[in-house]
């Protein structure tokens, strides 16, 4: 009799071991479903976001294109506008050359004029000098 209590224990025993082995079995299921869920969801949302992403790379270069080319249209602009620049200096200074040789011949002409109105100032003084010595001389006899 003993030896069939004894069986009988060893056999709940074998018996406990696999419900708690299948407990834990079943937790552990769980829980890698619960993080593959998890998983999904991270993915799913990784996803989400990447997909604008990928579709704004996809127009990046395109937009690259086009911004290089306007880049090169105003880098020509900017090149004919500095030689259309250049012409019209060299035209005005041209055409400015006679007038500043004409504006030099005045102010020699005018600087000539001072020059003479000093000499005649200066005559009209020692003019006025002589008649006031002369006006002085004929008083005074």
């Amino acid at each position: 009799m003993e030896t069939k209590t004894e069986l009988e224990k060893n056999d709940k025993k074998k018996d406990d071991k696999p419900i708690v082995l299948d407990a834990a079995r079943k937790k552990e299921h769980q829980m890698v479903e619960r993080e593959v869920e998890k998983l999904r969801g991270f993915i799913q949302t990784l996803t989400r976001s990447a997909n604008p992403l990928g579709k704004t790379m996809d127009y990046l270069q395109e937009d690259m294109d086009s911004m290089q080319k306007e880049l090169d249209k105003w880098k020509r602009e900017n090149k004919e506008h500095s030689l259309a620049i250049k012409r019209e200096q060299n035209v005005t200074e041209g055409e400015l050359e006679p007038l500043y040789a004409q504006l030099s011949e005045l102010d020699q002409s005018i600087a000539d004029q001072l020059e003479l109105i000093g000499a005649v100032k200066s005559k009209i003084l020692r003019n006025e000098e002589k008649m006031a010595k002369m006006m002085n001389s004929v008083v005074l006899s």
